[in-house]
């Protein structure tokens, strides 16, 4: 479980911009499938409303986390794009 993202924040440096171009953009075209997407949203509501078990937190909890891993990669790939665009 992830409860501390500032930790990523530290170690992946987002505002570096020293991704390599190609990676960069294939980190920026990674996105949850549809079907994970609606799944999020079904738990997100639940959670809202007070129902969810113990097994669907933990899941909502993996999403959450792992979304936030992911922005914290997006950033640091659209800094690395924008750093060798005005560099060129």
């Amino acid at each position: 479980m992830l409860t501390h993202p500032e930790i990523l924040d530290r170690l992946f440096e987002p505002a570096a911009g020293t991704f390599p171009k190609a990676l960069a953009r294939q980190l920026l075209d990674v996105h949850f499938p549809p079907a994970d997407h609606a799944r999020y949203e079904q738990l997100s509501t639940k959670a809202q409303d007070g129902r969810l078990t113990a097994k669907e937190r933990a899941l909502l909890e993996d999403y959450v986390n792992l979304n936030d891993f992911l922005m914290i990669l997006k950033t640091k790939a659209r800094a690395s794009l924008q750093k060798r665009s005005s560099a060129a």
